[in-house]
This record gives structure tokens, C-alpha cells and sequence, in this order.
């Protein structure tokens, strides 16, 4: 269950506040914060991070997925390395750490 997380809102201007006051700094009236209980959203994001976004559809990874044409890099032990060649439309990140020859590998 997600936790909840308590703001407290102006009721005059919509300010919030992290605890309970008397007085709202930004408007100045007396008595008009109030606790408001949020659920939080799930995956630990916070509230302005999970309205921002588009919603993904994801496909089932089931069933026989067609064979990816690669493409030889001329060096066997790299196309080996990566798997039989480079896939067209594809990203490769060469990574590891420093002076272990990536900048060799790439030239």
C-alpha cells in the first residue's frame, strides 16, 4: 500500500505548507490552513513527477520474436562480442573503465 503524505493547504490562497500553521505567510489570513491527506503515487514518485508524462502501452514479451538482421562489423571478436554484428536502428553503449580501450575499440 502506498503511504500517504500530509500537506496542508490555505484554503484562501492554496498555499502548502510541510506542518501546520495559524497564520498563511503568503496571504496573511488566521485559520484557514487545513490538512489535506495525498496518496502517494506508486514507485516512490512524487506527485509533480507522475502527473508530467504519457502513458505507455507495454507488449507482452511472449511468444517467437523474429530473427533481427545484423550487420558485420568486419572485426569477428567485436560482432562476436555483440552479439553476431551490429542491428540496424540500434544503440550500442560501449562502457568500462578508464584505459581499457574503448576509444581503441571503436577507432
Amino acid at each position: 500500500m502506498a503511504k500517504s503524505q500530509d500537506t496542508y493547504v490555505c484554503q484562501s490562497c492554496g498555499a502548502v505548507y510541510a506542518k501546520w500553521a495559524g497564520r498563511c505567510d503568503a496571504c496573511g489570513q488566521w485559520n484557514t490552513i487545513e490538512l489535506e491527506v495525498n496518496d502517494a503515487p506508486p514507485g516512490g514518485l512524487s506527485a509533480k513527477t507522475a502527473k508530467k508524462g504519457n502513458s505507455l502501452t507495454l507488449d507482452a514479451l511472449e511468444g517467437n520474436m523474429a530473427e533481427v538482421a545484423r550487420y558485420p562489423s568486419g572485426n569477428q571478436e567485436f560482432d562476436r562480442a555483440v552479439g553476431g554484428g551490429l542491428v540496424p536502428g540500434g544503440a550500442l553503449l560501449v562502457g568500462g573503465d578508464p584505459g581499457v580501450g574503448k576509444s581503441t575499440l571503436l577507432l
